[in-house]
């Protein structure tokens, strides 16, 4: 037992160093796969490990599902090797079959018991009712006009029931009435004030938590709150002893705070949340939970290459992951807004996995840097496999990016972004960036992509919040907007000026904690690149950025990124070209008062949210593409940036030159230029051939410097972009 806890004790210091070198689970998962990999290539190193504790495998990541196919193989070799896989709601057997027969254990729970009820309960204990059908067209509002989602399926013809035996015929009607696929929103007042007064159930009102698919939801159940004569509308905090405290993404850390705090004496509480107060966090003096039954998934359509977030019903997983937020300092109760019929008959036992349901790219680049084989064998050995069509789809716009070459062989390029914690898209502005002298704005646009938005809007503020935002626009971009912001927090934390760090964030509406965590993504994302060979740092440089990562809690130390692979960061015209470049074929072209996509030819918008709603550019570059809500079969553009068409024809895709008509011709016709003059068709040409000759040497030979030559034609392009952006705002 000794030998054995001193061994496990190693593994406690492997995970102490990971958890220092990253900020969430994702990279994480992602860190601790590159440990297993290490065991599996090589037997005798980590030989000292004897054991793996993976928590919350429930959750099906992508991460986690690739972690759980390495470290199968891992098993066959490793016969040693103990690994334990824990979760209060996970499939135990799948999990087991899947590893061979693992034995499995079950641990009871510490937490307090908690009852729970269904629609029909809620309904019964209320008296709620339904005057008028919801189900007629003329009745019905629409409750899809604030919402960013769409539902999965279409509106059911009442409540499914099963035997209704022991309900009265006030509430068998009510159901008839009831369409399960809609937001209840006013059961979810009447349910907050019967659970407030009603003796039954007032001794576990003093903490309400209540599970909403999305903010547009959250926002009306708040709304609707405030403006109840029970629990007041002045300002956040009510009346009558009230505390109410929405919870999302978009809310400011700073913010959310304030609902993990337990209420003064003769004051309650109701917290608004999605599906992150599930399992990412935890709200310990919750004693009652009204879940809606709903929440929202991202799911990635391969064919269109577009993300959709789409509202559905939890999975049984989920709904006894959220009444368990209920037991943990006493006895709790839990209103379930869907049938114990649906329940028992109709909702999934679990979540579908994300290998379901995202994007594959970075799964199937992973795949090939790890030397696991053939791409489809592997994925499909993985505990839920994705569809052939599918993994050919993902390779196909990996040969897209250059990250693979037809044959599905990993190119320079491929093999240097799967050195990256980034997807191929960030991976690649962030390689662009230091080749073409805009590291910091690549490494800043990285971060700020894979965090949450920096821009707070707290309720009652969105004029005010949205202006602050256009105070920082820059470059028609979004992208150098969130830059323009974090470069601004920045002066104002390493400068002695008169308005201080938070006074600063509150006037223009920022997060500082989530500027915080930008930063300190912004040094791991630098310290990857410098592993990797694409910058080159004298060892005062390096001690300050290992100074700037490991003191985060100072913030009046930032480590600046050396002149030499950031002289053009200013420039809005070689960041968007940059940018443009990394995103490549996420394009988008005038089209009369609108926007084409160039990779799929449907039409877009751009997102109401974006700075670029009204811009005149002729070329946006975007990160994402969603499907509208409500039904609505229209698209729109995320994260967007002008650019001008010669950083076009300079970066992007593969060029046909047709000299006689003096036409470029990118990816065949997806994109058509037509020069004046074959000297100007000429000039291009030439310039495009020798900035792609420094690429192709960059992506083979990182930590190669640049010659001089390469040196000179990467400056001929900054320079002649330099003029292209001047001679624009001329016009």
């Amino acid at each position: 037992m000794g030998e054995g806890k001193g061994k496990v004790g190693g593994l406690v210091g492997y995970a102490i160093r990971l958890e220092n070198m990253v900020t969430d689970q994702t990279r994480l998962i992602y860190a601790t796969t590159g440990i297993v990999m290490r065991m599996l290539e090589r037997s005798t190193e980590l030989a000292d490990v004897t054991h793996l504790i993976l928590d919350e495998v429930h959750e099906r990541s992508i991460e986690s599902d690739f972690l759980m196919v390495v470290l199968k193989r891992l098993l066959v070799k490793r016969k040693d090797l103990k690994v334990v896989l824990m979760s209060a709601t996970v499939d135990a057997e799948r999990f087991s079959d899947y590893l061979g027969g693992a034995p499995v254990l079950k641990v009871p729970g510490r937490t307090f018991p908690v009852q729970h009820f269904y629609l029909e309960d809620a309904v019964e204990a209320t008296g709620f009712k339904i005057e008028e059908d919801p189900r007629n067209p003329r009745s019905r509002k629409n409750e899809w006009d604030d919402n960013d989602a769409e539902l999965d399926t279409e509106s059911g013809s009442g409540a499914s029931t099963g035997n209704l035996q022991a309900y009265s015929p006030e509430t068998k009607l009510t159901l008839s009435r009831i369409d399960e696929y809609r937001i209840p929103y006013d059961l979810i007042l009447k349910l907050l004030e019967t659970i407030a007064t009603s003796p039954q159930f007032v001794d576990y009102s003093k903490a309400i938590l209540v599970f909403l698919p999305g903010l547009a939801e959250i926002r009306r159940v708040n709304d609707m709150i405030l403006g109840h004569p029970m629990f007041g509308s002045h300002g956040r905090h009510g009346m009558n002893n009230w505390l109410i405290y929405p919870l999302h993404s978009t809310i400011a850390s700073e913010d959310q705070e304030q609902a993990f705090l337990i209420p003064p004496p003769g004051m309650r509480k109701i917290v608004l949340a999605t599906n992150i107060a599930e399992t990412g966090i935890t709200i310990p003096d919750v004693t009652a939970v009204i879940d809606t039954g709903k929440h929202k998934e991202m799911r990635f359509d391969e064919k269109r290459q577009l993300s959709r977030l789409i509202e559905t019903f939890v999975s049984q997983a989920n709904a006894k992951q959220r009444r368990g937020r209920a037991g943990r300092v006493q006895p709790g109760i839990c209103f379930h807004l869907f049938t114990k019929e649906r329940h028992d008959t109709s909702m999934a036992e679990q979540q579908t996995p994300e290998i379901m349901r995202l994007s594959l790219q970075d799964l199937v680049l992973r795949v090939k840097i790890c030397n696991l084989g053939n791409v489809e064998e592997v994925l499909t050995s993985a505990l839920d496999s994705p569809t052939p069509k599918n993994i050919r789809r993902a390779v196909d716009s990996l040969v897209d990016v250059k990250a693979l070459t037809q044959d599905e062989e990993l190119t320079p390029l491929g093999r240097q972004l799967a050195k990256l914690p980034l997807d191929v898209y960030l991976g690649k502005l962030v390689l662009l960036g230091s080749i073409f002298g805009c590291l910091d704005a690549a490494l800043t646009i990285a971060a700020l992509l894979s965090s949450k938005s920096p821009f707070a809007a707290p309720y009652g503020s969105g004029g005010e919040a949205d202006r602050a935002k256009l105070s920082f626009k820059r470059g028609d971009s979004d992208l150098l907007t969130g830059y323009n912001a974090y470069s601004a927090w920045r002066r104002v934390c390493t400068s002695k000026q008169h308005i201080s760090e938070g006074e600063f964030c509150r006037k223009n509406y920022l997060s500082q904690r989530t500027l915080s965590g930008i930063e300190d993504l912004k040094g791991q994302l630098t310290a990857a690149v410098l592993d990797a060979g694409f910058i080159t740092l004298e060892p005062p440089q390096r001690a300050a950025l290992n100074r700037a990562r490991y003191q985060s809690y100072r913030r009046n130390f930032f480590f600046v990124v050396p002149d030499s692979y950031n002289h053009g960061s200013t420039n809005d015209e070689i960041c968007n070209a940059v940018v443009a470049a990394a995103f490549y074929p996420k394009l988008l072209s005038r089209d009369g008062k609108g926007w084409r996509n160039v990779g799929s030819g449907k039409s877009v918008k751009v997102h109401q949210t974006s700075v670029n709603r009204d811009t005149d550019c002729e070329w946006l570059c975007y990160y994402g593409i969603m499907q509208a809500g409500g039904g609505r079969k229209t698209y729109d553009a995320h994260d967007t940036g002008g650019v001008e068409d010669l950083g076009i024809a300079v970066l992007c895709g593969d060029v046909e030159w047709k000299m006689f008509p003096g036409i470029a011709a990118i990816d065949g016709n997806r994109i058509r230029f037509a020069f004046q003059g074959w000297k100007s068709l000429v000039a291009v040409k030439v310039l495009r051939r020798r900035v792609g000759d420094v690429l192709k040497a960059a992506w083979k030979n990182p930590e190669r410097e640049l010659t001089a030559s390469q040196k000179m034609w990467v400056g001929l392009f900054w320079e002649v972009m330099d003029g292209v952006g001047k001679g624009r705002k001329k016009k």
